[in-house]
Parts: C-alpha cells; sequence; structure tokens
C-alpha cells in the first residue's frame, strides 16, 4: 500500500520551520513542486479549511493534516519528522514531533479513507513511533513502513457475506471502525445493545450480583454488520484487531461471525462525504 502513495522525495526529516503555519506553506509548495498539486494556494487554501474545523493533532505527538481538493493529481502522503518538535496549538497533546500529511482528489476516497485509517492506527503504536524518530534517511522510514505493510490479495470469489462483528467493550468501537475503514469497508450498520450475560447480571434479580460485574467490565454491547465479498476480510479485520489490543480469542471481548448471503437487493454502499 505505502508504495503507491509515498516515496523517498516525499519524506522529510528534520525540516527547518519554526511554526505550524510555516510547516503548512512549506509542505505544500514542497508537493506543488513534486508535480502533486496542480494549484498550491487553492491547496493550501483547502488544508487550512480543514484544520479550522478541528486540530489534526489527535495523538500526542502525531499530526495527521490532511485535504481532499480536486488541485491534487493523485492521492499522496508526506511523511516529516521533527524530533525537536513543534508547537502545533493543541496544548493538550503537546508539540507535534510526527506529521503524516495527506492530499487527495475527490475521485480517490477509499483509498484516502484506507490510507488515513493505517496510518493512525501505527501511530498509536509506541514502538512504530520511535523507530520513525529513529530513522536517519528517508530509505530508512519506507523500509520500516514496509514491514508493517500487509499484503493484500484479491479473493477472486463472487460470493456476498454478511459480516457481523459483536464487540462487549464499547470504548473501542473508533478501533473496530478504523480497522473496517482500513479493510475497505464503509457499509457497515453500528447496532447498539446487551448480550445476554450482561442482560442477566444486570437486569435480572435472580442473577445479580454475579462474578460478571467486576470493575471495568461494560453494559453496553455492540454489533457491526457489513456486506463484504470476500471472506478472508473476516480473517485480516481479526488480525488488525489482535494489532491493536483486541484479540477476540479472549472470552468476553467478542468475535466475528461470516454467513453466505443467497441474494443481495439494493446497494449496501455508502459514499462518505469528507
Amino acid at each position: 500500500m505505502w508504495t503507491d502513495y509515498t516515496s523517498e522525495s516525499l519524506i522529510i526529516l528534520d525540516p527547518d520551520v519554526k511554526s505550524k503555519a510555516e510547516l503548512f506553506e512549506k509542505m505544500v509548495n514542497h508537493v506543488y513542486n513534486q508535480d502533486l498539486v496542480v494549484d498550491r494556494k487553492a491547496f493550501l487554501r483547502a488544508l487550512l479549511e480543514r484544520e479550522e474545523k478541528s486540530n489534526t493533532e489527535l495523538t500526542p505527538g502525531v499530526a495527521l493534516p490532511h485535504a481532499r481538493s480536486d488541485e491534487c493529481e493523485k492521492l499522496f502522503l508526506c511523511i516529516l519528522v521533527l524530533r525537536e518538535g513543534l508547537d502545533y496549538g493543541n496544548p493538550e497533546m503537546g508539540p507535534a514531533r510526527l506529521v503524516f500529511f495527506f492530499g487527495t482528489p475527490q475521485r480517490d476516497n477509499r483509498q484516502y479513507l484506507q490510507l488515513l485509517a493505517k496510518s493512525s492506527r501505527l501511530l498509536k503504536n509506541p514502538e512504530f513511533r520511535q523507530k520513525l524518530l529513529e530513522a536517519q534517511t528517508a530509505r530508512d522510514v519506507l523500509d520500516l513502513l514496509a514491514r508493517h505493510d500487509q499484503i493484500e490479495q484479491e479473493s477472486g470469489e463472487s460470493t456476498i457475506y454478511s459480516m457481523q462483528v459483536v464487540l462487549h467493550e464499547r470504548k473501542r468501537l473508533d478501533d473496530l471502525l478504523g480497522a473496517l475503514v482500513e479493510l475497505g469497508i464503509t457499509n457497515a450498520l453500528v447496532i447498539d445493545g446487551q448480550s445476554m450475560a450482561r442482560k442477566m447480571a444486570y437486569e435480572m434479580p435472580v442473577f445479580a450480583g454475579l462474578s460478571y460485574l467486576s470493575p471495568g467490565k461494560s453494559k453496553e454491547t455492540t454489533m457491526v454488520v457489513c456486506t463484504v465479498r470476500d471472506r478472508n476480510l473476516g480473517l485480516g479485520l481479526f488480525n488488525l484487531l489482535r494489532e491493536n489490543g483486541i484479540d477476540l480469542n479472549r472470552p468476553n471481548q467478542g468475535y466475528i461471525r461470516l454467513i453466505r448471503v443467497d441474494e443481495l437487493i439494493g446497494n449496501p454502499e455508502e459514499t462518505l462525504d469528507l
């Protein structure tokens, strides 16, 4: 995935910038000089407009500025490593040290979401962040990305499946949805509810006080239902969740179920307007 959207020329180590405004201007100038942007002023406006909606430093020390504009020739990822840190205007998160900067035309919406989700997941990993900060060359960064990449294989099958994901810790729903997006799935339906065990422990007097009610256990359960055409996506989702600390082999975590669909009427796909 990475080699399709970034390259050594798009990886910058310790750029000479003193402010967030200067960083944005230099990022845009750089991708413009790489022939990735048609109109740099228009693209910079789109980038700043997105940033005004909400600060894109979403994890301490990590920023993911991005803009969706037809001023882009194609989807790209520019990576900047600022070992000394830069004030990104978000005191709660501290100085930004890693910046993953995205640009995409309107037509590449799905690939854009996948790349954004994948980057966000990896950047939550402290070991991955530290290795990026220790990189000495752009080649080191590319090699690190390659080691964390997954080989995507088309199954070639035409069978339709309903994939149902039950998650017993609703606070991890963002991680689940991010993993689905990374796999290219955006047609999911999210259903809130309760599992049988939780229902009994919380609401049936005869079972009240069961050990199930230990501290930290959620009362709520979420089911996410989506339509897929590759049953291997179930295992792919399982592996992504496990990398993010959600091991569905453990009790009280949840499970994934795939059911073959004999007939699908209508179009399950949804367009996300970003």
